[in-house]
């Protein structure tokens, strides 16, 4: 039995056998939590973010607004989240009830607090004198839910519950939030402008970086061939395809000129960590599907992806989720909603 693993992209992940593909969500799955910038602070007075994209990497004094995507099969949702910051990886949780996270929030933290609940909760951030010299640019968030059989508070309780049991109905997600741009947040913490050094002639447009932006979908290719011939459209998040049972459906994400952005990348000097080079680098994209039934699945199978399936014989509506991260901080998500034309009726 092949075993597929599944990828974390911000999710708390795992292996399972190959007769329950990663892709299949017959049961809410959580699927990511996006990170995005709401309300600049006066540390990003001079960044330039272009017309309809939204900032992915935070400097301090910003606020950010977190997302949590879950995954479902058609018709069911889950309770709001409880969400967490930690004073470094959320790997556990004190036993002990937690404090309401300080608004704003500093930099640099000796204890969990409890941010909120909600799909979508604030977190502002304090200024770069709240940072210690421990502080390395990264803060942990978690997100606790269930899957509406159990409420959220009972998941929490026995997730931080040594030894943990009962935790098959909760979702649980993590994420380490990198601050950026690098090299502003270098010369803007003083903490790590202490710890860190730049080696050699910084380029000429190092400090014109752009920010850190989410990935940006132009579209959806979603292509099906069967008893109705070719069809290729090229359809927008949360649209609904016809299709016919048999045919052979891929769908690929297409995104903007600019998604993969440019950068430069501050790398370790072996043996050295504290002194940094700066390296040209660009962004790579890494996708992750998930599909709301059984399908025939056509694409390479010593990987996790979903490009290519053929449409069951599937009364209820198919629903497709899309999640995608790059390199840095960038993150987007879709759906799509396929009916079966010709489906058998519902038993």
């Amino acid at each position: 039995m092949r075993i597929a693993l599944v990828v974390g992209l911000g999710l708390l992940g795992g292996c399972v056998p190959n007769d329950h593909p990663s892709w299949l969500v017959d049961h809410p799955l959580p699927w990511g939590i996006v990170a995005s910038v709401v309300e600049p602070g006066g540390y990003s007075s001079e960044l330039v973010v272009p017309e309809g994209r939204v900032r992915a990497s935070a400097l301090p004094l910003d606020t950010l607004e977190l997302q949590w995507l879950t995954a479902t099969p058609p018709g069911v949702t889950v309770p709001a989240p409880i969400w967490f910051v930690c004073p470094d990886r959320c790997t556990s949780l004190p036993a002990e009830p937690l404090l309401a996270c300080a608004f704003p929030l500093p930099l640099s933290r000796t204890e969990h607090c409890r941010l909120g609940e909600g799909e979508r909760v604030r977190l502002s951030l304090g200024g770069a004198y709240t940072a210690s010299e421990f502080f390395r640019g990264f803060i942990g968030v978690m997100g606790i839910t269930s899957d509406g059989t159990v409420e959220p508070e009972t998941c929490l309780q026995r997730y931080r519950t040594v030894p943990r049991a009962g935790l098959e109905r909760c979702l649980f997600q993590e994420r380490m939030l990198r601050l950026g741009p690098e090299n502003l947040l270098l010369t803007t913490v003083p903490g790590l402008a202490d710890n860190y050094t730049v080696e050699g002639d910084l380029p000429d447009d190092f400090d014109d970086e752009a920010p850190d932006v989410h990935p940006t979908l132009s579209g959806l290719q979603v292509r099906h061939f069967g008893r109705g011939g070719f069809r290729e459209l090229i359809a927008q998040p949360g649209d609904t395809i016809p299709v016919r049972v048999g045919a052979y459906v891929s769908v690929w994400p297409q995104y903007t000129d600019d998604t993969k952005q440019p950068h430069y990348a501050l790398q370790s000097t072996p043996g050295q960590p504290e002194r940094l080079v700066a390296t040209p680098d660009e962004e790579t994209i890494r996708e992750r599907y998930g599909i709301s039934t059984l399908v025939e699945d056509r694409s390479d199978p010593d990987d996790d992806l979903l490009h290519g399936w053929t449409v069951p014989d599937e009364p209820e509506p198919i629903l497709l989720y899309l999640y995608i991260a790059d390199s840095r901080q960038g993150r987007a998500f879709a759906t799509l909603r396929f009916v079966v034309e010709d489906a058998s009726p519902a038993p």
